[in-house]
């Protein structure tokens, strides 16, 4: 990557991981899979876990949709709704709130802001 010079003080140095040899004192390595072989790998491969984060504004949700004006978009903000435990044992679920979003209450408000022009 640099070779004897281009580094400024306190940069680190670059590895370039191709083959599979890696320096042992690297903590963390962010690895993308290519190709999928006949095995499974064990915690990675084996379980399918759903992406949590999904976006927050009204309007993007409707794009990765591909939902029109006129449709709820409520009913797909629950697509990344989390299920837990919380210390008390009681189940809980939890969803971001969404920028943007058109619900009743919000029209209410918007008819007593006109009204009270």
């Amino acid at each position: 990557c640099f070779r004897g010079h281009g580094r400024r003080t306190g940069e680190r140095r670059r590895k370039s991981v191709r083959g599979c040899i890696v320096s042992p004192d690297l903590s963390v390595l962010n690895l993308v899979i290519v190709k999928k072989g006949e095995h499974e790998l064990p915690g990675l491969t084996d379980t399918e876990k759903p992406r949590m984060r999904g976006p927050k504004r009204a309007s993007k949700i409707r794009k990765l949709f591909n939902l029109k004006k006129e449709d709820d978009v409520r009913t797909y903000v629950n697509t990344y709704r989390r299920k837990f435990t919380n210390k008390k044992g009681k189940e809980v679920s939890k969803a971001p709130k969404i920028q943007r979003l058109v619900t009743p209450l919000t029209l209410q408000r918007k008819r007593a802001r006109i009204a009270d022009k």
